[in-house]
């Protein structure tokens, strides 16, 4: 299978769509409305709706998501022979470069994959998720499962390693649960490795509270595509 098939998905395709149909309203306001001044004030918001929806397509696109998904598994080291869990994987992206990362490994994805979110990226299924794992041909390491994050239906003390790339952010309700959640799945020794794009104090001090320790953080640039911070916690 070529390479060129794979695909990630757009992100916020809710949001997108919402900033989309703005567009047009106001186009139409344009229309209707002759005085200049009002004129004005809808182009200028037109022209911000544009540069928002210019800003999520190029942040979707596939080769700086991969790049900021390789820069992640490099900064966690994962090792031979361990047991990964990727939470909140949706098109399966980091648990496949998980997977590339190492030669004899098992990982796990899970996801909600719900189709109500406005967040999360386009054709976010379970499905897609496992197409990817078998362009990459990586389907033998990968397996996929629907799980909610706040309860995770595996034993304490399970993965060597789990990773959260763009999800924690977005989760309003029950993200001390989550991190619970990865706390108590987390072998003793293992890693846990996250993306934030707020302040990563916040998760830190939350993470600590958990007993998480021994935190190590990389800032990405601009030059990735996104000003986020990595973070490598050890259990």
């Amino acid at each position: 299978m070529s390479e060129e098939r794979i695909s990630y998905g757009i992100y916020s395709p809710g949001v997108l769509g919402v900033f989309i149909f703005a567009i047009v309203a106001c186009f139409f306001l344009y229309l209707i409305f002759n005085n200049l001044v009002i004129r004005y004030i809808i182009t200028i918001i037109i022209l911000a709706l544009a540069i928002i929806i210019g800003l999520i397509f190029y942040e979707s696109s596939s080769p700086l998501r991969v790049k900021r998904s390789i820069i992640l598994v490099e900064f966690a080291e994962p090792k031979e022979n361990s047991v990964m869990l990727d939470v909140g994987t949706g098109r399966g992206l980091v648990a496949i470069t998980l997977a590339k990362a190492c030669k004899n490994c098992k990982v796990t994805g899970i996801d909600t994959w719900s189709p109500l979110s406005l967040s999360g990226v386009s054709g976010n299924t379970m499905e897609n998720a496992q197409k990817n794992a078998e362009i990459e041909k990586v389907e033998h390491k990968v397996k996929f499962q629907q799980a909610d994050a706040r309860k995770l239906p595996f034993p304490d003390n399970t993965f060597d390693l789990v990773a959260s790339h763009e999800v924690l952010d977005s989760i309003v309700v029950g993200r001390d649960k989550v991190l619970k959640e990865i706390y108590r799945v987390t072998k003793r020794g293992g890693k846990f490795v996250f993306s934030t794009a707020l302040s990563k104090y916040i998760l830190i001090r939350k993470c600590s509270k958990m007993g998480f320790k021994k935190f190590q953080s990389v800032r990405l640039g601009l030059r990735e595509g996104a000003i986020t911070y990595y973070v490598l916690c050890r259990k």
